[in-house]
């Protein structure tokens, strides 16, 4: 056989021989060079796209949002206690908003402009959730390596760095809060789970302080960060099952001081929510405080009280008691609150307007295959071994449900076609009950934490939150790119170490050459070789080949070169800043940044039964007396709609001489995009139900 005989396996020794040397030498600088490589790969393909958008526009209805709010901090140095730009006439309450990403792009402009003053607000904003997301990937890579080590640091930040479900939301012109969030979410989560690997107290103290600060940050940023904190809290109550003292009480005292009360203080909407943020109380600062209660009582029960010493052998019970209690109050909190979710959470916002958001479609089977590849379906491998290798028997029980958990997220609409619909979910839930009773019975037996193991905890409940949210919502399937790389590399790993072993016994290589192997090396040319199949080989998925792709044709520039950019023009030259236009929702905050005028409704969805009267009464319009009470009440001055929606009633009744066609002015019948001016009759007055904000008002 080639490669069997002596002088082949002297060939070959003599050219590894001369690569030993080297690894030697540049050891120490490899790491941060290979950080480099990662972080600029990833930069790189994120801004392939730039070209493909016009000045001035984003890829996304939301950008136009922080971009118009990054504006107005940018000039007024905060945000006022209401847009009368929006929302009109009310108005778009931002106590009733998480506005600190906006603060963030104006404040790092400002930052900017110090060493580079030509550089523009837009331009920031362009390019701030690469910057973000790169950002983030850094501090992972870094966590990971101290953790794990280079080679498994570099697959994650690899794969990261390519996956087309990772990119998309991540790329110039998507200047969305995503990246932004999972930056803070990283932030929060590494520096934690650091604090608990480190034994300098200083160190300890710092990485704890960040943490809070980034929970901070990020709970003033979306009111779904949250779920970020969520992973936090499990890895808190694993160590609380797992253990007989309550050893680093006063470091979660500290990380919670530092984010509960000031987010209670920061922001109204953590005090009296509404809509979106009318459960972010009972969802963010309660679980930290309840955890942090029960650790004080264990604490006072086993060390103050008169029965400390009957308490003490019995520590793991009262924690296990005192964590099934809590879970009963949370659940019995959602049952009781169940009718308040629609429309604010998923998978509950199923009312007629969140149906029609794109972003919370069911993802099928082929959508995952094209933004992960194969990598979905193996990092659940890798979830499930490295369950069965931490925790081996038990580890074989959590195995079976991550497996039905698998089957009713990924495979979520084919399982339907099988089961029915009502089928898959008793299946999904199923699966998420038995996945939480074992791992509540793993930490409540376990004795003792392997070295790993808390950061393998906090993978599992960040894979398991937004996967199962991802599951009926395309939008949140950003945030699983991460545990899927982590578990992912977990399984390339244990690949390359079974491989490499057996090839330290395999009979066809000369006991001289098995004798000087040089493993590490074999073992990184192995897992090259892993992830270039996986990344390139179509059978295996080939992500990377549609890593540019995502960046520059999965978001297109809105409105891009089209009749709607046109009528913004015209109307950012033609129209005064306090022209308020009545158009579809998707063109609200189109309209505040790029035609500079007032609007009744936007993508914000602030008031959705605004939303329903506009669609009802205007957009579908089948009486113009009744649309022109609703645009009278919300006094508007022009009317702006494009051919997918019908504007005969307004050409064609006996008030038709109330729209006075302004744009375009040559061939108005047939225009793509038509704007009216709108001039009252006399009999024509406001009617107070169009301003409702609930149904029935």
């Amino acid at each position: 056989m080639v490669g069997t005989t002596p002088s082949n396996c002297s060939n070959i020794m003599k050219y590894l021989q001369k690569l030993i040397p080297l690894w030697k030498s540049g050891r120490a600088f490899l790491p941060w060079v290979l950080l480099g490589v990662i972080l600029l790969v990833a930069f790189w393909i994120r801004i392939q796209g730039v070209p493909n958008i016009p000045e001035g526009q984003f890829t996304g209805n939301d950008p136009y949002l922080y971009y118009w709010q990054a504006q107005i901090v940018s000039e007024q140095g905060k945000l006022p206690a209401r847009d009368m730009h929006r929302w009109y006439p009310v108005g778009r309450d931002y106590g009733q908003s998480l506005n600190a990403y906006a603060y963030g792009i104006a404040y790092t402009h400002k930052a900017t402009t110090v060493l580079f003053p030509n550089v523009s607000l837009y331009q920031v904003s362009l390019f701030f959730p690469v910057v973000c997301f790169v950002l983030g990937l850094g501090m992972l890579y870094l966590f990971l390596y101290r953790t794990f080590g280079l080679l498994f640091s570099s697959i994650v930040g690899v794969l990261l760095a390519t996956l087309p479900g990772v990119v998309e939301r991540s790329a110039a012109g998507f200047s969305d809060r995503d990246s932004w969030c999972l930056m803070l979410g990283i932030f929060a989560i590494v520096t934690y789970l650091a604090s608990l690997q480190t034994q300098s107290p200083r160190s300890r103290l710092f990485l704890t302080i960040t943490s809070g600060l980034s929970v901070f940050l990020g709970g003033i940023s979306w009111e779904g960060f949250g779920v970020f904190l969520s992973v936090i809290l499990v890895v808190e109550l694993w160590k609380f099952l797992t253990s007989e003292e309550d050893e680093g009480l006063g470091l979660y005292s500290l990380w919670v001081c530092i984010f509960v009360p000031t987010l209670y203080l920061a922001s109204p909407a953590y005090r009296s929510g509404e809509g979106f943020t009318t459960h972010l109380f009972a969802f963010v600062l309660i679980p930290p405080l309840v955890l942090f209660g029960m650790r004080v009582l264990r604490h006072v029960l086993i060390t103050k009280s008169p029965f400390a010493n009957k308490f003490r052998p019995h520590a793991r019970n009262l924690s296990l008691g005192f964590v099934l209690t809590s879970f009963a109050l949370a659940v019995g909190y959602v049952w009781m609150q169940f009718d308040t979710f629609a429309g604010t959470t998923v998978p509950l916002s199923q009312n007629a307007l969140m149906r029609t958001v794109g972003e919370l479609n069911t993802p099928d089977y082929r959508y995952w295959v094209f933004r992960y590849g194969s990598l979905f379906f193996l990092g659940s491998l890798g979830f499930i071994g490295a369950g069965i290798d931490l925790w081996k028997n038990r580890g074989t029980v959590l195995a079976v449900f991550i497996f039905f958990f698998m089957l009713s997220t990924f495979f979520h609409a084919r399982l339907e076609t099988l089961l029915g619909v009502s089928g898959g979910n008793i299946l999904f839930f199923t699966s998420i009950e038995g996945i939480t009773l074992v791992l509540l019975f793993i930490a409540w037996r376990q004795r003792k934490l392997s070295k790993q193991e808390l950061t393998y905890v906090g993978m599992i409940a960040w894979f398991l939150v937004w996967v199962a949210l991802s599951r009926d919502a395309k939008r949140y399937d950003f945030f699983i790119g991460l545990p899927i790389a982590f578990f992912t590399a977990d399984l390339i790993r244990r690949v390359v170490t079974y491989m490499t072993a057996n090839l330290k016994n395999a009979q066809f290589l000369s006991t001289d050459f098995k004798e000087r192997l040089p493993l590490r090396v074999i073992r990184v040319c192995l897992a090259v070789v892993i992830v270039t199949v996986l990344m390139y080989w179509t059978p295996a998925g080939e992500h990377a080949k549609r890593a540019t792709f995502a960046a520059t044709e999965m978001r297109r520039a809105k409105p891009g070169n089209t009749p709607v950019a046109k009528a913004f023009e015209w109307m950012k030259v033609e129209l005064s800043d306090t022209a308020i236009v009545a158009a579809e929702w998707g063109f609200g905050s189109q309209l505040n940044v790029l035609g500079g005028v007032k609007t009744v409704i936007d993508q914000d969805h602030y008031v959705q039964h605004w939303i329903h009267l506009f669609n009802k009464h205007v957009r579908d319009a089948t009486d113009a007396r009744i649309a022109l009470e609703f645009l009278k009440t919300h006094e508007a001055t022009h009317l702006m709609l494009t051919r997918s929606q019908s504007p005969e009633i307004f050409q064609q009744s006996e008030l038709s001489d109330a729209f006075v066609p302004v744009y375009p002015m040559d061939n108005f019948e047939e225009a793509r995009v038509k704007v009216w001016e709108i001039r009252y009759l006399p009999n024509i007055q406001p009617n107070p139900k169009y301003l409702a904000t609930t149904p029935g008002e």
